[in-house]
């Protein structure tokens, strides 16, 4: 019984805090000092990125000023602070013309998570310059649907337009 309890301790304080650190540029899984109880690293925006690049991964807490600016989050547990971002995709731009938003020559790059679906919004028909639609990446609020200022698609509904313009032209 003397021998398991003495492991239990051992173990107990032997298990320090595993978080995700920033060491000249790379990220990768470290052990924390024995009095962190925290991890911290920068916040990701789903379809945006990461909020502030200067932001580093750490043992520890986020700053003031990151907490006060929401550039920061912290979290308990190993290596809660590892953030899986999965692949980049493109949605079409859309730019304010005379009096009505127009496809864009050129495309946005998205942001996600892994565990995100790429999303594409439109501008809705009742869209106007002072809505300032000004991405296309991810998808419409409720209330922008509501009022009909926006419209959900896909990447692969994007993709099916283009796939469609081209039979219809024969241009395949």
């Amino acid at each position: 019984m003397k021998f398991l309890i003495v492991l239990f301790t051992l173990f107990a304080f032997s298990s320090a805090l595993k978080c995700h650190k920033t060491d000249n540029g790379t990220v990768a899984s470290s052990d924390c000092p024995a009095d962190d109880t925290k991890c911290s690293g920068p916040v990701f925006m789903e379809y945006t990125g990461i909020v502030d690049a200067t932001v580093l991964y750490n043992c520890g807490e986020c700053t003031a000023n990151q907490t006060a600016n929401e550039t920061c989050v912290e979290c308990a547990s190993d290596d809660c602070n590892a953030i899986v971002a999965g692949e980049d995709f493109k949605c079409d731009a859309y730019e304010f013309k005379t009096d009505a938003f127009v496809k864009s020559e050129t495309q946005e790059t998205c942001k996600r998570l892994e565990a995100t679906d790429a999303k594409c919004k439109l501008p809705g028909a009742k869209a106007t310059a002072a809505d300032s639609f000004s991405s296309s990446c991810g998808v419409c609020t409720q209330a922008t649907l509501d009022d009909g200022t926006c419209m959900n698609g896909s990447v692969a509904a994007v993709f099916s337009t283009v796939l469609a313009l081209f039979v219809l032209f024969n241009l395949l």
